[in-house]
């Protein structure tokens, strides 16, 4: 593929609108398709392969609140053909306590978890994060 033409090779990703998609290197690779000594174990399956937020606000008491919901996506360890992706959904940027979490080595089953986390959890605008905790804790 010519090289000027790399975002072809980009994994395509069902986005509600609203969405800021700050990074997006998530190329179409599958992670058991390659040898190890592969070269794309360098460059593709990193850290910072996705990151995206959606920022909603309400008011309260005639004072304007602020949400902000982030995806981020990365391959841990940084590199290594035994790591795997992990994709985390995360409040008010408290990356301590990620309100969802997904580990995976298939490209294709986190785009799917990415795409549903999307539409199913967070396309509705402002979250009460003790109800959607206690609520997702159930069904995951």
């Amino acid at each position: 593929m010519e090289k000027n033409k790399w975002w072809k090779r980009l994994y395509p990703i069902r986005v509600p609108s609203g969405w800021n998609m700050v990074l997006h290197k998530l190329e179409w690779i599958e992670a058991e398709e390659l040898e190890k000594d592969d070269k794309v174990w360098l460059f593709h399956f990193v850290q910072d392969i996705l990151y995206m937020e959606r920022t909603y606000e309400r008011k309260v008491n005639k004072q304007v609140e602020k949400q902000v919901i982030s995806i981020d996506l990365g391959w841990y360890p940084d590199g290594i053909p035994e790591g795997a992706y992990i994709l985390q959904a995360i409040l008010n940027h408290n990356w301590e306590e990620p309100l969802l979490e997904y580990k995976s080595r298939s490209t294709k089953e986190v785009v799917e978890q990415l795409e549903e986390w999307l539409y199913l959890y967070f396309s509705s605008g402002f979250l009460d994060e003790k109800i959607f905790r206690k609520n997702v804790s159930r069904e995951t």
